[in-house]
């Protein structure tokens, strides 16, 4: 049976924190290799703000009964190796790509909109409930890659750097980069909350951000296998609290 409790106040902010493992789905090692999935996992935290229009005596239509706008500060940090077959072996070119390595850290600054699928005053004047949600939303996102070789000189040079990670003619762009940057990202994201007591939620949700550069982990190679720009996926877990 569903436990009722009293609203005390009209619950309008809202304060999340988040942690959980990031997949980063850049140009590092070979696409649907399961070592490349696992081993270029990192971590992430996410610090959410929700503005709530539910109590809004004035307008109180569909939206405000199941939206929330979503501010959102999320940081990321991966390591990044190539795996896969095009590493293994003894060729010259499966060293370059065993001796390369990275790393990335992401900040990203952005906002959105989540639907509720339970009416949201219903919710929260009960506990020991859930409310599946999903929403979407774009992010600032400032990132800075960084590359390296554990072979002599430096890397994006033609004797320690794989040669679909070097410009094809003279003159052309650089295909590596140790520089950060500023981009913008999608993100789309579904998970369930969970109404613990009158003042807090726990959350777990699965969130997939898409970048408008494929420079967030330092690689832009050519070739017909760089199909996408970069984009991660994160499994957030945490906790929600009401602010008012």
């Amino acid at each position: 049976m569903l436990a009722l409790t009293d609203v005390q106040a009209q619950k309008f902010h809202e304060i999340g924190v988040g942690l959980g493992p990031v997949s980063f789905r850049g140009d590092w090692g070979e696409r649907g290799d399961t070592r490349t999935n696992l081993g270029n996992t990192g971590a992430g935290i996410s610090v959410i703000h929700h503005l709530s229009f539910a109590y809004d005596r004035n307008f109180y239509r569909y939206f405000n009964r199941h939206f929330k706008l979503r501010n959102q500060l999320n940081i990321h940090y991966t390591e990044l190796n190539h795996y896969g077959q095009w590493q293994r072996g003894p060729s010259f070119g499966a060293e370059q790509l065993r001796a390369m390595s990275g790393q990335t850290t992401v900040i990203e600054l952005g906002t959105g909109l989540d639907w509720f699928w339970e009416e949201l005053r219903s919710y929260e004047r009960s506990v020991k409930v859930f409310n599946p949600y999903a929403g979407a939303g774009i992010n600032l996102v400032y990132y800075n890659p960084s590359v390296s070789t554990s072979l002599p000189g430096e890397i994006g040079s033609v004797t320690n750097t794989f040669p679909t990670f070097l410009p094809e003619n003279a003159g052309e762009r650089s295909r590596i980069s140790n520089e950060s940057d500023i981009t913008l990202s999608l993100n789309f994201h579904a998970g369930t909350r969970y109404r613990l007591n009158e003042i807090m939620d726990l959350f777990i949700e699965g969130r997939w951000h898409f970048y408008m550069s494929d420079f967030v982990d330092g690689l832009d190679p050519r070739g017909s296998q760089n199909e996408s720009n970069d984009w991660m996926f994160m499994l957030n877990l945490g906790m929600t609290f009401y602010l008012d």
